[in-house]
């Protein structure tokens, strides 16, 4: 059980096994998310009051235009829920 705990120091993910997981697949270039970017502001009136007040009230967020890329990028239609996502599930059920 202890290669399945990812906090195992001899597990697979601790191994490199499950890398992939943590690698983000999609993502813009710069000069493409930009333009994505003014689309998302324009035609979404929501994510135009959030991205707003997030640069109200974040002063790293305002500075850093990588992190305002991102932003948009989270919020894009292409965006994959499972980034990050461990493979394994941990049940507190006995199975058998």
């Amino acid at each position: 059980m202890a290669l399945l705990e990812p906090t195992a120091a001899d597990s697979l993910a601790a191994w490199g096994f499950f890398n992939s997981c943590f690698e983000l697949k999609e993502s813009f270039e710069p000069y493409v998310a930009e333009q994505i970017a003014r689309e998302m502001l324009a035609r979404d009136p929501a994510i135009a009051a959030e991205f707003k007040a997030k640069l109200a009230s974040d002063a790293a967020f305002a500075a850093s235009p990588s992190a305002r890329l991102e932003f948009f990028n989270r919020r894009h239609e292409s965006w994959d829920e499972r980034y990050n996502l461990y493979p394994i599930l941990r049940t507190d059920e006995a199975l058998g």
